[in-house]
């Protein structure tokens, strides 16, 4: 037994070992058609990723390797590919370019060192299971801060397309600045970046399952080295490095790692949420468990490779995803073998990049992250829900306007806990009665046949009571009071949403109980769940309400107020012989093990029945 927990851990720790010892050798040939298949999107892409990043595009052949085995052996997705992200590289640039000159070996040490502290970050959050971080983000809100980024990498791109000199600022400067210097474009590099454009949409439309990213690839360097592009005034790549780079820790101060440590927290905090959301849906697809926490130790782990081995972060890749899965991929063993082809690469074809046309990488950018412009779920959005929209378009528009990541982060964040705030605070409630002919409650509207009961009101608030919405709640309920043609004895509040309970919350329902018990009416609370109920003991709630009007169930609540009134019958008006029957029956069952004051009500309320079923016996 020791063994088999020894053994069940340490598959948590390394979660390889829950698929790699019981490999079925015959997934081995999809799994090598996915690998090569990721390989040849990793290649084109990841060079220009690291364009995007501010690094040499030679790193992407250094990190590679060692990130996607490390997800491989941290990771429990078994679909999902995480390797380079042109979210986490414009980022990254955007963080350490305030930092250092771009081009600059300060500026370079210091992105590999931000992937090392994203990496731990993203580790230490796995650890203290922080697996639920990514709700930190509104939907609505990550939907426009990836669409504003996808704008921001484009526009970035646009001026090596028209083969002019980059602009500064955000990205109305930028356009600005290039539309006030397009008399300027080298006219052959536009050609270039226009053709390759045009032949990757096409690939994609008519054969999507060609990679278009390596035939542009090609493509460019076939054209520059047949026409020489370069001493026609076409910049190049130039001359990649072959080989491969020994790990490395950066030489940087220790002022200088804690100044990483906002970008960090940002880079991993947008990377958990940018892979947890594809890795639900593989899981989901083929009936396989995710570990969210383990998740955010792999991608961490694979975030500490890519700062070692000189990389820049990284995260998951969406196309590169879809195309392992569609590609047959049963486990990351195809990520194994993309890290080997990489390896391959780059030992012995680097020589084949130096033509490569820098306006070829820049169609390969552009195309590859236009698809991280969600105008379809904006335009759903807005269908929808306008507040929501409302969300997605100002966080669009803030990254659009600022230059720093950061701060287009920050207000990502600050929207999504207004968001919250705004949601938790409009204190929806349901109001309940008994359905006519079976014990349920259920909420009384146009389309409903449930019945309110004389003298009861019944409310479900619709989200967990909390500082934000109970006030909402209290007035509510004292407000419907109000509007009611007859006396209101109880209120029945049910709290089945309701997993913990914050001190104002509680103070909040005391204070209703004051003010049902003055204006003659009493509160009792239903479904309270145990660390509730222990708050309300603490705080002085039950003993203000009365210990006996908190019930486990609604109908608790409700037989009480039946039985606690005169033999009025309008409390039972419009229930069927059927229901009546079942609340008989509820009723003799509680009897058999209740004493005291509360004994004498259900017998009070059991003789009602009694009374209620002959008459409607003989009507019938």
């Amino acid at each position: 037994m020791t063994n088999v927990a020894s053994s069940k851990q340490t598959s948590r720790i390394l979660p390889i070992l829950d698929w790699l010892p019981s490999y079925d050798r015959s997934w081995l040939r999809t799994d090598i058609i996915a690998g090569i298949t990721v390989t040849a999107l990793l290649v084109p892409e990841g060079m220009a990723y690291a364009e995007l990043a501010g690094m040499p595009p030679e790193v992407i052949f250094y990190s590679a390797p060692a990130v996607l085995l490390l997800y491989a052996i941290f990771g429990t997705s078994r679909q999902l590919i995480v390797v380079v992200s042109s979210v986490q590289a414009v980022m990254s640039y955007s963080i350490i370019s305030a930092l250092a000159p771009p081009g600059t070996s300060e500026f370079i040490i210091l992105t590999t060192a931000l992937a090392i502290t994203a990496g731990l970050i993203s580790i230490l959050a796995g650890i203290l299971h922080l697996g639920r971080i990514a709700q930190f983000f509104s939907a609505s809100v990550l939907i426009g801060f990836v669409s504003g980024l996808a704008g921001v990498i484009i526009v970035k791109q646009l001026p090596k397309l028209f083969g002019i000199e980059s602009g500064s600022g955000n990205v109305w400067q930028r356009l600005y600045d290039l539309l006030t210097h397009l008399t300027e474009a080298h006219l052959l590099t536009l050609a270039v970046g226009v053709s390759t454009l045009v032949l990757m949409i096409l690939l994609e439309h008519f054969f999507h399952k060609v990679p278009a990213a390596l035939v542009a690839m090609v493509f460019g360097i076939v054209v520059s080295s047949v026409f020489g592009l370069y001493d026609l005034g076409v910049e190049v790549i130039g001359l990649v490095p072959a080989g491969l780079a020994a790990p490395a820790l950066p030489n940087i101060t220790i002022a200088q790692w804690l100044s990483l440590i906002p970008g960090g927290l940002a880079i991993s905090l947008v990377a958990f949420a940018e892979a947890i959301g594809p890795a639900r849906s593989f899981a989901t697809k083929y009936r396989y468990s995710l570990n969210p926490d383990q998740e955010l130790i792999g991608i961490g782990a694979a975030n500490v490779g890519a700062g070692l081995f000189h990389g820049f972060p990284i995260g998951s890749s969406l196309s590169k995803s879809a195309a392992n899965d569609a590609a047959g991929a049963k486990t990351q063993m195809s990520g194994i073998v993309a890290a080997g082809l990489t390896i391959l690469v780059a030992l012995f074809l680097t020589p084949l990049f130096t033509n490569l046309p820098e306006a070829t990488l820049a169609s390969i950018v552009v195309v590859a992250v236009f698809g991280m412009f969600k105008w379809r779920e904006m335009l759903r959005l807005y269908s929808l829900r306008r507040v929501d929209f409302a969300l997605a378009l100002v966080t669009f528009l803030g990254v659009l306007t600022f230059d720093e990541a950061l701060w287009a982060l920050l207000l990502a964040v600050v929207l999504s806990l207004l968001a919250l705030v705004w949601r938790t605070s409009q204190g929806r409630m349901s109001e309940l009665g008994l359905a006519p002919d079976r014990l349920l409650f259920e909420e009384i509207g146009p389309d409903s046949e449930a019945l309110p009961i004389s003298g009861l009101l019944i409310f479900a608030p619709e989200q967990t009571l909390f500082f934000t919405n109970v006030d909402s709640v209290c007035t509510q309920i004292i407000n419907r009071l109000g509007g009611t043609e007859e006396p209101i004895e109880n209120v029945i509040l049910d709290l089945e949403l309701t997993n913990d309970l914050d001190v104002p919350s509680a103070a909040g329902l005391k204070q209703l109980g004051d003010d049902l018990e003055a204006a003659g009416v009493k509160l009792t609370l239903a479904r309270v769940k145990p660390q509730v109920r222990d708050l309300l003991d603490r705080s002085g709630v039950t003993e203000a309400i009365g210990a006996d009007h908190i019930y486990p169930r609604v109908l608790g609540g409700v037989l009480a107020h039946l039985g606690a009134g005169d033999e009025d019958a309008r409390r039972f008006a419009g229930l069927s012989a059927e229901a009546l029957r079942r609340l008989q029956q509820v009723v003799s069952r509680l009897l058999i093990n209740t004493e005291g004051d509360q004994r004498v009500q259900l017998e009070s309320l059991s003789s009602q029945l009694n009374q209620l079923l002959s008459e409607a016996t003989s009507s019938s």
